[in-house]
Protein backbone atom coordinates (compact mmCIF):
# COMPACT_ATOMS: atom_id res chain seq x y z
CA UNK A 1 0.00 0.00 0.00
CA UNK A 2 1.44 3.31 -1.01
CA UNK A 3 2.49 6.13 1.69
CA UNK A 4 -0.62 8.75 2.47
CA UNK A 5 -0.02 11.84 1.13
CA UNK A 6 1.22 14.24 3.67
CA UNK A 7 -0.49 17.93 3.88
CA UNK A 8 2.13 19.85 6.04
CA UNK A 9 1.87 21.84 8.85
CA UNK A 10 2.75 26.02 8.24
CA UNK A 11 3.54 27.47 11.00
CA UNK A 12 3.02 31.00 12.32
CA UNK A 13 -0.15 31.07 10.53
CA UNK A 14 -3.63 31.94 11.82
CA UNK A 15 -6.80 33.38 11.48
CA UNK A 16 -5.16 37.23 11.90
CA UNK A 17 -2.34 35.79 9.36
CA UNK A 18 -3.12 38.78 5.87
CA UNK A 19 -4.10 36.51 2.75
CA UNK A 20 -1.85 38.16 1.18
CA UNK A 21 0.94 36.32 3.46
CA UNK A 22 -0.23 33.43 3.50
CA UNK A 23 -0.63 33.24 -0.41
CA UNK A 24 2.91 34.18 -0.52
CA UNK A 25 3.81 31.38 2.52
CA UNK A 26 1.83 28.44 0.67
CA UNK A 27 3.83 30.02 -2.24
CA UNK A 28 7.17 28.36 -0.52
CA UNK A 29 5.57 24.68 -0.51
CA UNK A 30 5.50 22.73 -3.65
CA UNK A 31 2.91 22.41 -5.63
CA UNK A 32 0.83 19.13 -6.68
CA UNK A 33 0.03 19.23 -10.77
CA UNK A 34 -3.63 18.22 -11.51
CA UNK A 35 -2.94 16.40 -14.78
CA UNK A 36 -5.52 13.43 -14.87
CA UNK A 37 -8.23 14.33 -17.73
CA UNK A 38 -10.09 10.62 -18.12
CA UNK A 39 -13.33 12.30 -20.12
CA UNK A 40 -10.94 14.49 -22.30
CA UNK A 41 -12.48 15.40 -25.48
CA UNK A 42 -9.08 16.43 -27.81
CA UNK A 43 -9.68 20.21 -26.81
CA UNK A 44 -7.15 22.25 -24.51
CA UNK A 45 -6.92 21.57 -20.88
CA UNK A 46 -6.01 23.92 -18.54
CA UNK A 47 -2.73 23.52 -16.52
CA UNK A 48 -3.80 23.35 -12.79
CA UNK A 49 -1.84 22.96 -9.64
CA UNK A 50 -2.77 23.15 -5.97
CA UNK A 51 -0.92 23.64 -2.61
CA UNK A 52 -2.39 22.27 0.64
CA UNK A 53 -1.38 22.61 3.95
CA UNK A 54 -2.87 23.14 7.61
CA UNK A 55 -1.83 25.09 11.22
CA UNK A 56 -4.22 22.88 13.83
CA UNK A 57 -7.15 25.31 12.81
CA UNK A 58 -7.72 25.48 9.26
CA UNK A 59 -6.98 23.95 5.91
CA UNK A 60 -4.75 26.37 3.68
CA UNK A 61 -4.98 25.77 0.41
CA UNK A 62 -3.79 27.34 -3.31
CA UNK A 63 -5.17 26.66 -6.94
CA UNK A 64 -2.80 28.39 -9.74
CA UNK A 65 -4.71 27.87 -13.14
CA UNK A 66 -3.84 28.74 -16.83
CA UNK A 67 -7.02 28.52 -19.17
CA UNK A 68 -8.02 29.36 -22.37
CA UNK A 69 -10.90 31.13 -21.23
CA UNK A 70 -12.42 32.06 -17.61
CA UNK A 71 -16.61 32.51 -16.06
CA UNK A 72 -17.10 33.86 -13.24
CA UNK A 73 -21.23 33.89 -13.67
CA UNK A 74 -22.23 33.06 -10.09
CA UNK A 75 -21.48 35.84 -7.34
CA UNK A 76 -24.31 33.81 -4.32
CA UNK A 77 -23.04 31.15 -1.38
CA UNK A 78 -23.83 27.51 -3.05
CA UNK A 79 -24.89 28.66 -6.48
CA UNK A 80 -23.51 26.37 -9.00
CA UNK A 81 -20.16 27.41 -10.02
CA UNK A 82 -19.13 24.32 -11.05
CA UNK A 83 -20.58 25.97 -14.43
CA UNK A 84 -17.48 28.57 -14.24
CA UNK A 85 -13.93 28.14 -14.08
CA UNK A 86 -14.24 26.17 -11.58
CA UNK A 87 -11.17 23.99 -8.52
CA UNK A 88 -13.08 21.54 -5.88
CA UNK A 89 -11.91 19.82 -2.78
CA UNK A 90 -13.15 16.87 -1.87
CA UNK A 91 -12.62 15.02 1.71
CA UNK A 92 -14.15 12.45 3.96
CA UNK A 93 -12.41 11.74 7.88
CA UNK A 94 -11.03 9.26 8.78
CA UNK A 95 -12.66 5.84 7.24
CA UNK A 96 -16.25 7.71 6.78
CA UNK A 97 -18.72 7.27 4.02
CA UNK A 98 -19.62 10.90 3.64
CA UNK A 99 -17.67 13.80 2.05
CA UNK A 100 -17.13 17.35 1.90
CA UNK A 101 -17.09 18.95 -1.34
CA UNK A 102 -15.74 22.50 -1.46
CA UNK A 103 -16.48 23.80 -4.91
CA UNK A 104 -15.04 27.85 -5.81
CA UNK A 105 -15.34 29.54 -9.29
CA UNK A 106 -12.03 32.13 -9.83
CA UNK A 107 -13.76 35.06 -8.14
CA UNK A 108 -13.91 32.80 -5.07
CA UNK A 109 -17.45 32.45 -5.33
CA UNK A 110 -17.83 28.81 -2.51
CA UNK A 111 -20.16 26.35 -2.73
CA UNK A 112 -19.91 23.20 0.00
CA UNK A 113 -21.90 20.49 0.67
CA UNK A 114 -21.98 17.14 3.06
CA UNK A 115 -23.14 13.54 2.42
CA UNK A 116 -22.42 10.02 1.00
CA UNK A 117 -23.03 10.37 -2.68
CA UNK A 118 -23.75 12.43 -5.62
CA UNK A 119 -27.89 12.89 -5.21
CA UNK A 120 -28.25 13.05 -0.86
CA UNK A 121 -26.05 16.14 -0.28
CA UNK A 122 -26.57 18.69 2.59
CA UNK A 123 -24.84 22.24 1.89
CA UNK A 124 -23.44 23.88 4.35
CA UNK A 125 -25.02 27.47 5.19
CA UNK A 126 -24.12 30.99 3.37
CA UNK A 127 -23.65 31.86 7.08
CA UNK A 128 -21.39 29.86 7.48
CA UNK A 129 -19.62 29.75 4.39
CA UNK A 130 -18.81 33.80 5.30
CA UNK A 131 -16.18 32.62 7.44
CA UNK A 132 -14.04 31.52 4.34
CA UNK A 133 -11.23 34.08 4.21
CA UNK A 134 -10.10 34.01 0.00
CA UNK A 135 -8.19 36.29 -2.47
CA UNK A 136 -8.77 35.36 -6.08
CA UNK A 137 -6.46 37.18 -8.71
CA UNK A 138 -6.39 37.11 -12.27
CA UNK A 139 -4.56 38.01 -14.77
CA UNK A 140 -3.62 39.32 -18.63
CA UNK A 141 -4.78 36.78 -21.06
CA UNK A 142 -1.05 35.88 -22.53
CA UNK A 143 0.15 32.86 -25.32
CA UNK A 144 -0.38 30.50 -22.54
CA UNK A 145 -4.27 31.76 -21.91
CA UNK A 146 -5.24 33.61 -18.33
CA UNK A 147 -3.83 32.66 -15.46
CA UNK A 148 -5.69 32.95 -12.01
CA UNK A 149 -4.88 31.67 -8.61
CA UNK A 150 -7.42 31.50 -5.55
CA UNK A 151 -6.11 31.82 -1.88
CA UNK A 152 -7.97 29.88 0.56
CA UNK A 153 -8.23 30.10 4.57
CA UNK A 154 -10.74 27.08 5.47
CA UNK A 155 -12.13 27.01 9.30
CA UNK A 156 -12.46 23.76 11.17
CA UNK A 157 -15.90 25.51 11.44
CA UNK A 158 -16.88 25.17 8.18
CA UNK A 159 -17.42 21.20 8.69
CA UNK A 160 -20.14 21.56 11.00
CA UNK A 161 -20.60 17.78 10.95
CA UNK A 162 -17.69 17.08 12.50
CA UNK A 163 -17.96 19.85 15.87
CA UNK A 164 -14.99 18.63 17.50
CA UNK A 165 -12.28 17.72 14.28
CA UNK A 166 -9.12 17.80 14.99
CA UNK A 167 -6.79 18.30 12.24
CA UNK A 168 -3.30 17.14 13.58
CA UNK A 169 -2.40 12.98 12.41
CA UNK A 170 -5.71 13.04 11.28
CA UNK A 171 -5.98 10.33 8.26
CA UNK A 172 -8.34 11.34 5.77
CA UNK A 173 -9.20 10.73 1.72
CA UNK A 174 -9.13 13.69 -0.41
CA UNK A 175 -9.10 14.29 -4.50
CA UNK A 176 -8.79 18.06 -6.40
CA UNK A 177 -10.57 18.76 -9.40
CA UNK A 178 -10.78 21.68 -12.54
CA UNK A 179 -14.06 21.83 -14.26
CA UNK A 180 -15.77 24.09 -16.14
CA UNK A 181 -19.28 22.46 -17.05
CA UNK A 182 -20.51 25.88 -18.82
CA UNK A 183 -17.24 27.33 -21.07
CA UNK A 184 -17.07 26.90 -24.40
CA UNK A 185 -14.87 23.71 -23.78
CA UNK A 186 -16.22 22.07 -20.64
CA UNK A 187 -13.32 20.24 -19.16
CA UNK A 188 -12.86 17.80 -16.33
CA UNK A 189 -9.46 17.14 -14.41
CA UNK A 190 -8.72 15.16 -11.35
CA UNK A 191 -5.88 14.62 -9.60
CA UNK A 192 -6.22 11.00 -8.44
CA UNK A 193 -7.10 9.56 -11.43
CA UNK A 194 -11.14 8.64 -12.00
CA UNK A 195 -12.39 5.48 -13.78
CA UNK A 196 -15.79 6.02 -15.00
CA UNK A 197 -17.80 5.86 -18.35
CA UNK A 198 -18.71 10.03 -17.77
CA UNK A 199 -17.61 13.20 -15.96
CA UNK A 200 -18.74 12.08 -12.01
CA UNK A 201 -16.38 13.82 -9.02
CA UNK A 202 -18.00 11.93 -6.86
CA UNK A 203 -16.57 8.88 -6.40
CA UNK A 204 -14.87 8.28 -3.34
CA UNK A 205 -13.02 5.13 -4.13
CA UNK A 206 -11.08 7.34 -6.14
CA UNK A 207 -10.59 9.36 -3.51
CA UNK A 208 -6.19 9.34 -2.10
CA UNK A 209 -5.11 8.70 1.37
CA UNK A 210 -3.59 11.80 3.06
CA UNK A 211 -2.85 12.88 6.98
CA UNK A 212 -2.67 16.48 8.05
CA UNK A 213 1.46 16.63 9.72
CA UNK A 214 1.94 16.86 13.22
CA UNK A 215 2.71 20.44 14.24
CA UNK A 216 6.17 21.60 15.07
CA UNK A 217 7.30 22.56 18.30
Amino acid sequence: MANPFVIPFLPKVDAHTQIEELSERLDQLGQNRIIFAPWATGSELPEVSFTIAHNSDAILLKYDVTEPEIKATYHNFNDPVYEDSCVECFISFGNEAEYYNLEFNCAGTARMEFGADRNERTFISPKQLEAIRYMASIGNKSAAGINWTLTLYLPKALFKFHPNLQLEQTPVRINFYKCGDGLSQPHFLCWSNIIADKPNFHLPAFFKEAIFNKATS
